[in-house]
């Protein structure tokens, strides 16, 4: 029996030692806009994290023809002496898919870019933080334009009432808000 406890008590050590942190949050500031987000965080190293967030929002009230469904994988170095704590940089990759009006005009496309994140994450109690952030990167983007009452667009000495292939590079802010986090373990 204390062979048993004893190899039960040595696993559980080499688990614990090995032990990853993983949080999972959501961007207040999102929410409030209508944009229906969650994200996971997971440590990979003594400083480091590996993100993934999801977002998506069909109809917010802030535009109301408007849809979309993006993606941001992060990595993050922490600056703190332990992950999840203090200040801390990212680098940040985003793909979304788009459809939303303005201005008379329908713009159906997508966006892909990669960027730069800096922000402070503090503790509320043992497992509850809240990070605050701000980016901006590089983004492509490529979309059809269609004018909504009938009118043709000028293109290239063409005109058609729907054109595709406008392609473009912005450096446009990329992730800013106010996250709650919740560490599982």
């Amino acid at each position: 029996m204390k062979k048993i406890f004893l190899i039960l008590v040595m696993t559980l050590g080499v688990f614990v030692s090995r032990a990853q942190q993983i949080s999972v949050n959501t961007d207040v500031t999102m929410l409030m806009m209508q944009i229906y987000n969650a994200g996971a965080e997971m440590t990979i190293g003594n400083r480091s994290t590996l993100g993934l967030s999801v977002l998506g929002t069909k109809n917010p009230y802030i535009k109301k023809d408007m849809k979309l469904v993006a993606i941001q994988p992060e990595y993050r170095y922490y600056f703190g002496g332990r992950p999840l704590y203090h200040h801390f940089v990212g680098l940040g990759l985003l793909a979304a898919d788009y459809n939303f009006v303005q201005k008379g005009k329908r713009y159906d496309g997508y966006a892909l870019g990669a960027g730069l994140t800096f922000g402070y994450v503090f503790a509320l109690t043992n497992n509850l933080n809240v990070d605050l952030h701000a980016g901006f990167g590089l983004v492509r983007t490529s979309y059809t334009k269609t004018y909504l009452d009938g009118s043709a667009i000028y293109v290239n000495g063409t005109t058609r009432p729907t054109e595709a292939g406008f392609v473009g590079m912005r450096l446009i802010p990329t992730k800013i808000g106010v996250s709650l986090s919740y560490t599982l373990w």
